[in-house]
């Protein structure tokens, strides 16, 4: 599955949401891109003058990406969200594009405020949720899905400045259909 997102994925230019909270950044010495794929946002990153780009991502594949983007500013570990020691008080902005739900159902609560944890202050914190009602969501899925009020929860604390929620018929990285329900966001540390 992962081969074909990225193949799809490759030309893209880096996402929207990503643009925005980088406008909201004040500092731009570290930043983490968590579930980095094609390194697409990694690269932005580096070009909008992070002093310090990690990405991390489980996939075996983006290991080659990374070998390409020659940048001492750049960093790559191939590593799960599981597996990352998310360190204390650091990252300026951390960018999870589409990326969090996959970390699964248990223990998700924990596995944001280690995120927000490692924030910076007046760090930002860009990514999305999926909502309840997408179609992903059923009895065999193990990836997490949120109601409003939960998205807002695991929120809670920060400074919200976007949040968005969609809802709308596409197709997912294969082709398929499916019924999309996500909440965009981007919040700051205090």
């Amino acid at each position: 599955m992962w081969e074909e997102y990225f193949k799809k994925h490759m030309g893209r230019k880096p996402r929207e949401l990503l643009v925005l909270a980088v406008s909201f950044c004040k500092n731009k010495e570290n930043a983490l891109d968590l579930g980095a794929g094609t390194l697409i946002e990694s690269k932005f990153l580096v070009k909008k003058g992070f002093k310090h780009v990690l990405a991390t991502d489980s996939s075996p594949e983006v290991k080659i990406f990374a070998k390409k983007l020659k940048n001492k500013k750049f960093k790559f570990k191939n590593i799960s969200f599981h597996k990352y020691n998310f360190p204390k008080n650091t990252f300026n902005l951390i960018n999870a594009q589409y990326a969090l739900p996959f970390y699964g159902k248990r223990g998700f609560k924990s596995f944001i405020k280690k995120i927000t944890g490692s924030l910076a202050p007046k760090g930002i914190f860009v990514g999305q949720f999926f909502g309840a009602r997408d179609s992903w969501n059923n009895s065999k899925s193990n990836l997490a899905f949120h109601t409003k009020k939960q998205a807002l929860d695991l929120l809670s604390g920060l400074k919200i400045l976007e949040f968005i929620e969609e809802e709308k018929d596409g197709k997912d990285a294969s082709g398929e259909q499916k019924h999309w329900h996500v909440f965009h966001f981007i919040v700051q540390e205090k």
